[in-house]
């Protein structure tokens, strides 16, 4: 589902965009518009969609009005319209209970006879302190759901902007055929290479996770290949990043193929290992390294081009302070034996 979902907006980070438009869109048509600048005004109600206190307000008042003229044809045309029986011999009942004096409660029983609903009931007032609980909470619980989709939002903001930071020094995506030198263009695979990529990252680049669309000659989108942090040691800032993951994502595949690039100092250390041993397969990373990730129907070959480590206060070869990253992003055919377009 979520392959499809890619492929149809076209990688994740146009997923991200639309969820933003779509969160966006949501707050404004509904908070900013719906509640604040434009709320909904009813107009032309009839006395039965009024709260339950003009109700009996209006009830009230035709009760009082058919004492005085005695005209039940149209007691019957003010009330019968819309309004069920059983509803206003309760509210005649109500007002009954509430009744100041008997000569209130008779002309309520007048009117209830002209209306055929005696005999008249009357019902248990409510009582005041429950029916005001009551109109709290029902006034509580919007407010509860509109901050607790503002706190989703938020977090959903909040993380989008990591990752859209995350780009950072973003890495450049080079024609397919275009390459660093002849005798790479010489070993690249004859009509199966679909993407060169190369992401560099630099001490301070705390959210460096560079992304690459792979996709046909003629933009059919077929997954993404990229680098980002793995894992950073210390404390302080900048972060000191001692290994980095690289990752391929098939969309005819369920699978995130992933490889850990470590410094010499992770590689060797048996608890680093074991920490990052879930993220993917450990490779010690060192000038002109390859490592290979494939999938259903993609491969991409990943070479280290430049490294540089830094060496304060921290134990040697521990965090890096450059690195370059190329990648060559292939289909795999059926009857194709994996090739190494690094090789020479």
């Amino acid at each position: 589902m979520m392959s499809m979902i890619l492929e149809l907006v076209g990688g994740r980070k146009t997923l991200y965009g639309v969820l933003v438009g779509l969160i966006v869109g949501l707050l404004v048509g509904w908070w900013v518009l719906g509640i604040w600048l434009l709320p909904v005004e009813w107009k032309d109600a009839a006395p039965v969609d009024l709260h339950p206190d003009y109700q009996k307000i209006f009830v009230s008042a035709v009760a009082d009005s058919y004492s005085l003229h005695g005209n039940a044809d149209l007691a019957r045309t003010v009330l019968s319209e819309r309004w069920e029986k059983k509803d206003l011999a309760k509210i005649i009942g109500n007002l009954k209970a509430e009744a100041a004096d008997d000569a209130q409660a008779q002309r309520l029983d007048a009117l209830a006879q002209a209306l055929d609903l005696s005999p008249v009931e009357s019902a248990e007032p409510a009582a005041k302190p429950p029916a005001e609980k009551e109109s709290l909470v029902s006034k509580l619980l919007p407010l509860c759901g509109v901050l607790a989709v503002v706190f989703i939002v938020v977090a959903l903001a909040w993380s989008i902007m990591r990752l859209v930071r995350g780009r950072g020094e973003k890495g450049e995506a080079v024609p397919a055929r275009e390459t660093i030198s002849p005798e790479m263009a010489e070993i690249m695979p004859t009509g199966t290479v679909l993407g060169h990529f190369i992401t560099s990252y630099a001490l301070g680049n705390d959210h460096y996770d560079d992304s690459f669309s792979v996709e046909t000659d003629a933009g059919e989108f077929l997954g993404e290949c990229g680098a980002g942090i793995g894992e950073t040691i210390g404390v302080g800032t900048p972060d000191k990043v001692t290994a980095f993951e690289v990752w391929l994502f098939d969309k005819n595949d369920i699978r995130t193929e992933t490889k850990v690039l470590m410094s010499t100092h992770a590689f060797n250390d048996e608890s680093l290992r074991s920490k990052l041993a879930p993220k993917g397969e450990p490779v010690l990373a060192k000038v002109g390294q390859v490592v290979t990730l494939e999938t259903a129907s993609l491969q991409v070959t990943a070479r280290v081009t430049e490294m540089e480590y830094g060496n304060e206060g921290m134990p040697e070869e521990s965090f890096f302070t450059r690195v370059s990253i190329e990648l060559v992003a292939s289909m795999i055919k059926s009857d194709d034996v994996s090739q190494d377009p690094f090789a020479l």
